[in-house]
């Protein structure tokens, strides 16, 4: 089969799943720019990604040169653009089982509905994508996004843990889009009432619960079997007895850590802060947030808890935890004193004593267990090598239930995984959280 090689030095990919069709693209930037006389003389279409980086949808790279002229123009200006094009997984069992669907819906909500009002409010402040597109074509569902690449930003390798520096700059870019919902809560209350409640729910949901108990099931079992392979001299057997007393409790654990956020601590979180998910500049010091298919309002600690237990080692959250909450909590007030204009300062202190260092670290605390949660079920993901990725189209409700999806991922789980999982089991058995359940 032939191939097509990606300018961003991804791997190759087959070209059948790259494809866009020229006169659609064409169509679109019509729509989009507003401009009749546009024309596209050539598309080309590339991987968007790395295999193994992106589980949820299908990610493409078009190149497209065309011309604009404008009405009083007698020569045609000569253009080159790079977009990003966002589509469904192919697999309709697949995307059933995992709720593709809704979340790809959620996504284009959150492009059509919140980024746009967040950004207006904001002054284009926040680390989002610029989206041109989010809706529907003659194919599908579509999302079409600036290239990131282009403007210097880039993925780090998923399987390389984030460096303090890198950590930094996330939360200080997290504390930036929480403060926005806090700020608008108490300058335009109704708007943020409406404009969230476009938001919903796509794993703690009634609809997902029993996809999700038996996907967080299947993680807590290959946890434990993970620990009994690193048990070589019976350190571990005080953990994987704690470990054990999650057995067929960790969606409901999750969940409420989830849906038991309460006023005035609520956000728009993004909801899926890891390290694939985050595109930093050369240096460090600037990230975009990609992916907001499982966008969601609770409490900000969340995608705190989200960021280290997934993408960051153990050196990093034993050393750097308590300074990184730190840089949260004073880039999220210096965002509320940005974001809320001077009629309003009034808030100012009240929402200052509120989100103080203390109480993040108290909200963080009370949460702690997502933390754990979400590093037994998405470690593998994190861990796994490119050449070696589950095919998720063959999975069924049934794989889960009877082991047979657990047997396949433990035949592919890396050393690194092993290792990073039992930091992250000891870390918790240490620090007596484990007690707690």
């Amino acid at each position: 089969m032939k191939k097509v090689t990606d300018i961003s030095g991804f791997p190759e990919g087959p070209e059948e799943d790259a494809q866009e069709q020229q006169a659609s693209v064409e169509k679109l930037l019509k729509l989009t720019e507003n401009d009749t006389n546009l024309t596209v003389d050539s598309i080309e279409c590339l991987p968007g990604s790395q295999q193994g980086d992106n589980y949820m949808s299908i990610i493409k790279r078009i190149l497209v040169r065309g011309k604009r002229r404008s009405r009083t123009a007698k020569k045609s200006k000569e253009f080159f653009i790079s977009l990003i094009y966002k589509r469904q997984i192919a697999s309709l069992q697949r995307r059933k089982l995992f709720r593709a669907d809704e979340a790809f819906a959620n996504e284009i909500n959150a492009y059509t509905a919140l980024v746009p009002v967040l950004q207006k409010f904001s002054r284009d402040r926040l680390p989002f994508p610029a989206c041109v597109y989010a809706g529907a074509d003659a194919e599908g569902d579509l999302i079409v996004l600036e290239d990131l690449w282009r403007t210097g930003f880039r993925m780090v390798d998923r399987r390389k843990c984030l460096s303090y520096r890198q950590c930094r700059t996330v939360m200080r870019e997290l504390a930036n889009f929480h403060a926005v919902s806090l700020a608008m809560k108490q300058v335009q209350p109704v708007l943020f009432h409406t404009m969230k409640e476009k938001v919903t729910e796509i794993v703690y949901t009634d609809e997902g619960a029993e996809f999700y108990t038996h996907s967080l099931q299947t993680s807590l079992r290959g946890t434990l079997d993970s620990l009994h392979y690193s048990n070589k001299n019976g350190a571990l057997d005080g953990a994987i007895k704690a470990i054990e007393r999650l057995n067929g409790r960790l969606y409901q654990i999750m969940s409420t850590a989830v849906r038991n956020s309460h006023e005035p601590w609520k956000v728009l979180c993004h909801g899926d802060t890891w390290v694939n998910n985050l595109m930093f500049n050369e240096s460090h010091d600037k990230v975009k947030l990609i992916d907001l298919q499982t966008m969601r309002y609770t409490s900000p600690v969340l995608d705190i808890l989200h960021l280290l237990y997934t993408s960051t080692g153990a050196e990093v959250r034993a050393n750097h935890t308590d300074e990184l909450i730190h840089s949260y909590q004073e880039s999220l007030i210096d965002a509320l004193r940005v974001y809320v204009p001077i009629q309003n300062r009034f808030v100012l202190p009240d929402l200052e004593a509120l989100f103080s260092y203390a109480n993040i670290r108290a909200e963080y605390n009370s949460r702690i267990l997502y933390g754990l949660g979400i590093a037994m079920w998405l470690l593998p993901a994190v861990t796994f090598h490119p050449d070696h990725i589950p095919d998720l189209d063959s999975v069924t409700m049934n794989d889960f239930k009877t082991k047979n999806h657990e047997k396949t991922i433990a035949q592919m789980l890396s050393p690194d995984y092993h290792h990073r999982m039992r930091d992250t089991v000891l870390e918790f058995y240490h620090k007596g959280i484990l007690e707690t359940i």
